[in-house]
């Protein structure tokens, strides 16, 4: 396990800019502060998994963590990427149940475990903090969905011609991107095997529509036909 840490990161005034903790004055993001506890994870360290116990509501501070599910094959299906600013577990400790995924350090990375008394009762004396978390939870629970619909109801193809056009500036017919996950991530994103996704890649790059630049440029050469076949 590498022992690189990320560097630190200011917690006040990092909680100041992100909902819902941005929805709390100075002594209340102190008092979070005070009872949370700074996690340092290094690339690869699991920082819970399924069937734990939850002891609160994770923050990424710096770093970037993957969510994921396992197949009985082993196969992981990643159900969210948390990076700074986002959180993960605030559904199994509000609710005091199991969580039902695994969560691993795709990096080093910093986070802030807010332990779950602290955020029932943020959530009782800040109304503000209340509706923003349950905005939160909403919009968690339409992606997953949204997710869902996309994987019951598109081919692969469909799938990985749609999560490359939601890379591109709307109005754009030509662009370059740099994905920053590798394809192994992407391909759990997806729910399609490394192979899969190869394969797919390799056909739309024979058929023009994309262009590889190094290890993870993309060219999107014709994007209008690219978007025609994220929806067909």
């Amino acid at each position: 396990m590498s022992s690189h840490k990320p560097p630190a990161v200011d917690t006040q005034d990092f909680l100041a800019r992100f909902a819902p903790f941005n929805m709390l004055d100075d002594r209340e993001r102190a008092r979070i502060q005070a009872g949370a506890r700074p996690i340092h994870a290094a690339r690869g360290e699991l920082l819970l998994q399924q069937d734990d116990c939850p002891r609160g509501v994770y923050l990424v501070l710096s770093g970037r963590v993957k969510c994921f599910v396992l197949s009985p094959s082993g196969g992981e299906k990643i159900v969210n990427l948390g990076e700074p600013g986002g959180f993960f577990g605030e559904d199994a400790a509000l609710l005091n149940r199991p969580h039902i995924v695994n969560a691993q350090a795709m990096c080093a990375s910093e986070l802030l475990l807010v332990p779950t008394v602290i955020l029932r009762e943020t959530m009782v004396s800040s109304p503000a903090f209340s509706v923003s978390m349950a905005m939160r939870l909403a919009m968690a629970n339409y992606d997953l969905l949204a997710t869902m619909q996309m994987q019951l109801q598109m081919s692969g193809t469909q799938r990985v011609a749609h999560y490359l056009t939601r890379l591109a500036p709307d109005d754009a017919e030509r662009c370059e991107i740099r994905l920053d996950i590798d394809k192994q991530t992407i391909a759990a994103q997806l729910n399609l095997t490394p192979e899969t996704l190869s394969r797919i890649l390799s056909q739309l790059t024979r058929e023009g529509m994309i262009q590889p630049r190094g290890r993870r440029g993309i060219v999107l050469s014709k994007l209008s036909e690219l978007r025609s076949c994220a929806a067909h």
